[in-house]
């Protein structure tokens, strides 16, 4: 049997190519440092935002991101590009290419299910217990809503058992907004975010009775949802993001920062997670910073996440930058 791995869900999503027609093709190419950089032509005049990232080999892989560019500023769609990263023998630091990469009809019309007239926002893919998992959250008339797709089928050609209608979570989705889900590194927990109580945006826990995998999400086999009183505070707690080393990133705009949306970050450790901290100035801005996803290329700890700072192309853009929080 084939080892499973992401890769497989990357080169099977999302239809429409991410390229804007005022794009510079120079722009192609931004070295990436201690300071945020602008992803240049992964950006448009328009939003985009929400991304994520799966690695190919040691140095390229694929962002899938939240953009209104396809709709002219109007609701968000989950679109996608391609990065290859080089590191520079002299000074050590890498840059990132944008690349294009078409996607096979094959594919196209099981992701018209997800893409609609609405927004779909943070999207998120894992491997669990030999399926493959991509999450998203989007807009219906009651609110956001977590869903998924099951891709394993698609991993291992099975085309006759593929469904590729996107489906909700039980008990998660019960009322308020609920976005951005990520997994913790047991795979037994849900994290995400939620207004679900006096309509400020805390960062909850789903426990689940088993590793989370597509029946136990279908069932709603979950024990408990708790908010996180370690990680949540009396602002809004947004986009939480586990990467290596049991870290969460997320967006809030809670006191001690620098103007509205800040980034934060804190480990899991001894069974709980630790005290908040800000990533400081050299990272956030006066402005919003946004839906964080952390990384490693080449022994670099990478972040990306958008902002609405000066000096983009309009809107959000996408930024990377190395970070170090040791």
């Amino acid at each position: 049997m084939k080892k499973l791995t992401l890769l497989t869900i990357m080169t099977l999503l999302l239809t429409g190519c991410f390229w804007d027609d005022d794009e510079d093709i120079n722009e192609k190419s931004a070295v990436i440092t201690q300071t945020p950089t602008n992803l240049g032509a992964l950006n448009t005049k328009f939003d985009d935002y929400n991304s994520n990232w799966e690695p190919e080999g040691e140095r390229g892989g694929r962002i899938i991101f939240s953009s209104n560019r396809n709709s002219h500023g109007e609701n968000f769609d989950l679109v996608y590009a391609n990065l290859y990263f080089i590191e520079d023998s002299t000074s050590g630091n890498l840059s990132c290419e944008v690349q294009s990469y078409e996607i096979p009809y094959n594919f196209e019309v099981a992701f018209r299910n997800i893409n609609s007239d609405k927004n779909e926002l943070g999207p998120y893919y894992i491997a669990t217990e030999g399926n493959l998992l991509f999450m998203y959250s989007t807009e219906s008339s009651s609110g956001y809503d977590i869903k998924f797709m099951d891709m394993t089928g698609w991993y291992y050609e099975q085309w006759e058992n593929y469904d590729s209608i996107p489906k909700s979570i039980p008990k998660i989705n019960e009322y308020a907004d609920d976005l951005y889900p990520t997994l913790t590194a047991n795979k037994n927990n849900l994290i995400f975010c939620s207004n679900k109580n006096d309509g400020i945006f805390n960062i909850y826990d789903a426990s689940f009775n088993s590793v989370i995998t597509s029946e136990a999400l279908v069932s709603g086999n979950i024990n408990s949802i708790t908010k996180i009183e370690s990680l949540s505070s009396t602002g809004d707690d947004k986009c939480p993001f586990i990467g290596e080393d049991n870290m969460i990133v997320f967006a809030s705009n809670r006191e001690g920062g620098y103007g509205g949306y800040d980034l934060w970050y804190s480990f899991y450790i001894n069974g709980a997670w630790t005290e908040p901290e800000n990533f400081g100035s050299e990272i956030n801005s006066s402005k919003d910073e946004f839906r964080p996803i952390t990384f490693d290329v080449l022994g670099h700890n990478l972040m990306i996440f958008s902002s609405n700072r000066s000096g983009g192309k309009g809107g959000f853009d996408l930024y990377a930058v190395e970070y170090d929080t040791y």
